[in-house]
């Protein structure tokens, strides 16, 4: 987790097939919008909230993620990194 200044780091072990949200809720504190159809939006970690300038987002294995964090899946040795940023980084 990167958010700035402030950084994070955690290691979960999971099973495959579980979800980025699955591996990140094992080791920090996590809030999120579920969106019907789309999924769970990260919308804080361990405290750090996004807001209208600022946005989480994730990438698996050094790329995007491109969905929602709980429709991600997840395989061995998968490596999970969120940003809170305020630039786009897709």
């Amino acid at each position: 987790m990167n958010s700035g200044s402030s950084n994070a780091t955690g290691i979960a072990t999971i099973n495959n097939g579980s979800t980025v949200f699955d591996a990140l809720n094992s080791s920090f504190a996590v809030e999120y919008k579920e969106f019907a159809g789309l999924g769970k939006l990260v919308t804080s970690i361990n405290g750090f909230e996004q807001n209208s300038t600022h946005y989480w987002f994730y990438y698996v294995n050094e790329k995007f993620g491109d969905a929602a964090a709980d429709k991600y899946m997840l395989y061995n040795d998968s490596s999970v990194l969120f940003i809170l940023t305020s630039e786009f980084l897709g």
